[in-house]
């Protein structure tokens, strides 16, 4: 017994040193952690949550400025019809030896010598009468002009290589495709963090203040907008769009993009609400939202795979070919996914009302406006 109360003396007395240590250390902890917390606050979180929330928002409003040069030979092999009337106007010159022969008679009066034996007259008036059909000798030069139209119609075959040498500059604005999704979702995923950071106090001076309002029942709002987040992405090092002149033509109806009315999904709920409340005004949020979006889109037969990301699993694809898959029936219509059945159908026409398109500053390549 004595043994055991002296393991236990032993054991409590270690157990009160080794508690005090602890507490000692969690105290120093502490105290260093409040000391250093402003320079963990603005030279560790807020770099690293801005630094990422920047990039979101810089890549949600980069545009792809590229030009693709284009250098071919194209090969024409044909036969071009031509059919219209060449006017001629000009003067064709005209030396000849020729006969002619008398359509009528022809009466002539000519002053004469007239030699006889015994007999000469001067300067004698005679009249004379060439007949019909006789034939004269002449010599002709003459300029004959010439006014007419000379019809052509003919088959002219062509048979050579056309080279071909253009630069295709495209003009492409992330935030008017699909990728504007993702990125504005990471970009929400941080706003809220970044908007809360920029709010709390920066040193020691600025917690008085804060700890005051807090206690007085009006606590600062930690999600109001800051210098940071008015303005989070600088600027880039390269201009898109200079010099381009296309960037106000508008593109065939056809190709005008339906707006689904789906929202990116957000971050943190009772974060996410306080920096778009709009998304949260029908009483359920972004899930709410985009399930009543699809519900509208099914309606006007639009098939999900247009919007819900599975496209390029739908489309005969490069890489389709290359691994041997068949062609679909019908290339012009993508199929359905096999887990889909196939009563989805492709947009008609009338069926859905096109968006109307605003300057989108963009290719030559004519980019679909962006949802909200």
């Amino acid at each position: 017994m004595r043994a055991l109360r002296g393991v236990s003396k032993w054991f409590w007395r270690f157990m009160i040193i080794f508690s005090f240590i602890i507490n000692v250390i969690l105290i120093v902890t502490l105290l260093v952690v409040v000391l250093v917390i402003f320079d963990i606050k603005q030279n560790i979180a807020q770099p690293l949550i801005e630094g990422l929330h920047s990039s979101f928002v810089g890549l949600n409003d980069a545009t792809i400025d590229w030009t693709i040069p284009v250098r071919t030979t194209i090969p024409l092999d044909t036969s071009i019809p031509l059919d219209t009337s060449i006017p001629l106007d000009t003067s064709i010159p005209l030396v000849t030896d020729t006969i002619v022969t008398l359509t009528d008679d022809v009466p002539l009066t000519l002053t004469a010598t007239i030699i006889a034996p015994g007999l000469r007259v001067d300067n004698a008036t005679v009249y004379l009468s060439l007949p019909k059909d006789t034939a004269l000798p002449v010599h002709l030069d003459l300029s004959v002009p010439v006014n007419i139209d000379v019809p052509v119609n003919l088959d002219v075959p062509v048979d050579l290589d056309v080279p071909v040498s253009l630069d295709v500059r495209a003009v492409i604005p992330l935030s008017q495709t699909q990728l504007h999704d993702p990125v504005e979702n990471l970009r929400l995923l941080f706003e809220p963090i970044v908007r809360v950071l920029g709010n709390l106090p920066d040193n020691f001076s600025q917690v008085g203040p804060f700890a005051s309002q807090v206690l007085s029942g009006s606590p600062p709002n930690l999600l109001a907008d800051t210098p940071y987040s008015l303005k989070p992405w600088p600027g880039y090092s390269t201009t898109a769009g200079l010099n381009y002149d296309l960037n106000q033509m508008p593109f065939p109806p056809g190709n005008v993009p339906v707006l689904t009315g789906i929202v990116p999904t957000g971050g943190i709920p009772a974060l996410d609400q306080g920096i778009r409340a709009e998304a949260y005004a029908a009483g359920g949020g972004p899930e709410i939202v985009n399930a009543q979006a699809a519900q509208n889109l099914t309606a006007q037969n639009i098939p999900t795979y247009y919007f819900d990301g599975t496209y390029a699993d739908v489309i005969y694809s490069p890489l389709d070919q290359a691994a041997g898959e068949p062609m679909p029936p019908d290339p012009g219509v993508p199929m359905p996914p096999p887990d889909q059945g196939t009563g989805g159908q492709p947009i008609g026409s009338g069926q859905v009302a096109p968006t109307p398109v605003g300057p989108s500053g963009d290719l030559g390549i004519i980019t679909p406006p962006s949802s909200p």
